[in-house]
């Protein structure tokens, strides 16, 4: 059968013809219109690159920079976009950063697989208003605005839809982790798990992951199907990162600097900025600020092999140089820098993998300026919460708690040279935390200075709220240079748990009559608190106000209690501590000191948790030893104070009065290293 671009002509020798055609003239002409799916694939020849084809028929919508797709905006996306249609690949993991482009590099090869290899796609996201969403801004919008892909629309309005989408030869569902029947009895060629560390652990009680139930619809294309799971990691046993290690190849980006050619992977220890050098008004050298490095745009990237600074603009040249390389897994002690893998397509033609993982941390992408990077890690060295924000969202690698400390001499490392019960000159505040017990209260004083330093004043026992009234209302402690003025405390948090104290009256319930008699008194911002029995988005959660006590009886006025997450606390407090601890990082903002009385008595009660995974592989705090903790529990009462989330604002918002009123005079280094070893 010959082809030409007007006519197909068909010889009489075709066994295929009916005997009517054979007895009729020489020639007979048939005028014969396809449809636009025959004429398409007529037209089509051999499958362009999914990376090509977004390029000519993909629209973007919902971004800072919409209009037809560029490769050159985020170049490594392409790499991933050919490689998950290799015909080997059936699995593609995508462990990234916000704002690199994973999802969209996934809506391309969803398109890609409309018009080139038509299948019933299942999307599936954390929740159903994400869902609904990501229909109705993403995947909507990406068929309409496409000429190619409207095409393809039936036309009919009920067909385009929040829970799916129904196109002439193929259907998209919509589906969320936390549905069971969302995910059920959809036979699906694509599955795309979107966002995988923000699913419930199961999708129901009788159900298992939302992972495993995708993966089941794909069972009747097996062989042909595809299936994309992208997210921002968090810890390590989260679905992303456990993906991602079980890929049969993990695949680098590596660039090529604009200066020297030299091929290399870009880490963040090659992220410098700039360093002050001229005492701040508090005598100390500011080198590291983060607000100022993040608005002036002070940081850069230090090619290491040739010593070039790349700018953002360098950055994006280095990138669209680059390509995709296997990951080496090497010794590092042994070999601190394994060469390159092979190259991603080389590696598919000679593994032909099943299932493949890219890494794309923050600083490949033209949206992430260099200051940004640095300015989260600053921010990191002082808060366990901001830290493990740079870990996941720059740096695309799970949290690893590495902050707790576990012997004695690792504690009593933090103590310094001030004297107990004496306030140093930086400080700005002192704040208090309060552990109610049956028989008394256990207490901690620690004072702040405004880059969230802070150091042990004062800790022990009090025997009566009398006592407890003393040490909050009427204490004002020296300050520890000459002329100083004596400081009071400015908040305290007391805990409100308790066990049944009297016949008719738990310790809870005395709290909260103590908290009301008290509030306002001496100018001390009085808090009640209570532990989180669930995680929190923060470390505080302000509750709704409280009339009457939990057996009924009616309080002389309303009472609002904080919200504790106390892990959350607890890893702060060892963070902070650790900091201190170390000489390298002593005189990083955030580290917590102790004063140097500080014996064994508060080192049993701070060592008595140690943090363990569960039987789900969450991480929790558990008092092994079964002694007394009620010094970790009041000393991360006293932190929580200074957190943003506090009524009133962090203690940041005082420091910036402070600064505007009066410079602070030049200080001596009071932070010296008593010792390391146990008293």
């Amino acid at each position: 059968m010959n082809r030409t671009p007007d006519m197909i002509r068909i010889p009489r020798s075709a066994p295929w013809l009916p005997p009517s055609l054979l007895t009729g003239p020489e020639e007979i002409r048939f005028r014969y219109r396809p449809c636009e799916a025959v004429r398409k694939g007529l037209h089509h020849g051999q499958r362009r690159r999914a990376s090509a084809w977004c390029e000519q028929h993909r629209i973007v919508t919902l971004s800072s920079r919409p209009g037809r797709w560029k490769n050159a905006t985020t170049p490594y996306l392409a790499g991933i976009m050919d490689a998950s249609f290799h015909p080997a690949v059936r699995r593609i993991v995508i462990c990234a950063a916000p704002q690199t482009g994973k999802s969209e590099s996934v809506y391309n090869c969803i398109a890609v697989a409309i018009d080139q290899d038509p299948g019933p796609v299942l999307m599936v996201y954390p929740d159903e208003k994400t869902s609904d969403d990501n229909c109705a801004d993403r995947i909507q919008p990406m068929i309409r605005k496409s000429p190619r892909l409207r095409s393809y629309m039936t036309g009919i309005e009920d067909d385009i839809g929040k829970k799916g989408i129904k196109l002439v030869h193929m259907p998209i569902y919509f589906g969320w982790a936390r549905s069971a029947s969302s995910l059920a009895n959809k036979p699906c060629k694509y599955a795309v798990n979107d966002e995988t560390d923000k699913y419930p652990e199961t999708t129901g009680r009788k159900e298992t992951t939302p992972i495993l139930l995708t993966q089941a619809r794909l069972t009747t294309y097996i062989g042909q199907e595809k299936h994309w799971l992208l997210s921002t990691p968090t810890v390590e046993n989260g679905p992303i990162w456990k993906e991602y290690l079980g890929a049969q190849v993990r695949f680098d980006y590596w660039v090529a600097c604009p200066f020297c050619r030299t091929r290399q992977q870009m880490v963040f220890a090659q992220i410098k900025w700039r360093h002050q050098q001229t005492p701040a008004a508090d005598g100390r050298c500011h080198s590291e600020d983060p607000e100022r490095i993040e608005a002036e745009g002070l940081a850069w990237y230090e090619c290491p092999h040739c010593g070039a600074a790349w700018n953002e603009y360098d950055r994006d040249l280095a990138v669209r140089g680059g390509g995709w390389r296997e990951r080496v897994e090497a010794d590092p002690e042994t070999d601190p820098a394994p060469p390159p893998g092979l190259g991603l397509e080389e590696c598919l033609k000679r593994k032909r993998p099943a299932k493949i993982a890219f890494h794309i941390p923050s600083w490949l992408s033209t949206f992430v300026p260099f200051g940004k990077v640095a300015a989260s890690f600053l921010r990191g060295l002082g808060d366990i919460q901001e830290f493990k924000d740079f870990c996941n969202k720059h740096k695309a690698e799970p949290w690893r708690p590495t902050v707790v400390s576990k012997s004695q001499a690792e504690v009593l490392a933090a103590r310094c040279d001030l004297p107990p019960q004496t306030v140093p000159e930086r400080a700005i505040a002192l704040t208090a935390g309060v552990d109610v017990q049956q028989h008394g209260f256990w207490f901690a004083v620690r004072a702040w200075a405004p880059d969230l330093t802070s150091w042990l004043v004062h800790y022990g026992f009090l025997a009566t709220w009398e006592d407890v009234e003393r040490l909050l209302f009427e204490t004002a402690y020296p300050a520890a240079v000459d002329g100083g003025r004596p400081m009071r405390i400015f908040r305290a948090c007391v805990d409100t748990g308790g066990s049944r104290k009297f016949k008719d009256m738990t310790m809870t319930e005395e709290t909260y009559f103590w908290l009301i008699k008290n509030r306002g008194r001496g100018g001390v911002a009085l808090w009640g608190t209570k532990g989180s029995s669930t995680p929190l988005p923060g470390m505080l959660s302000l509750g709704k106000g409280i009339v009457s006590t939990p057996s009924g009886k009616s309080l002389p006025g309303v009472i609002r209690l904080l919200s504790v997450d106390t892990a959350k606390a607890k890893d702060q407090y060892h963070f902070r501590l650790k900091l201190a601890s170390r000489e390298d990082t002593r005189d990083l903002p955030g580290a917590a000191f102790l004063h140097d009385g500080v014996g064994l008595d508060y080192v049993a009660q701070i060592l008595a948790e140690e943090k363990q995974a569960d039987d789900k592989g969450r991480e929790i705090w558990v008092n092994v030893h079964g002694r007394p903790n009620h010094l970790l529990d009041a000393d991360c009462l006293a932190g929580a104070c200074v957190e943003m989330e506090f009524p009133g604002g962090g203690l940041r918002l005082i420091a910036d009065r402070l600064a505007a009123v009066s410079a602070i005079k030049p200080e001596r280094n009071r932070n010296r290293m008593l010792s390391r070893g146990v008293e």
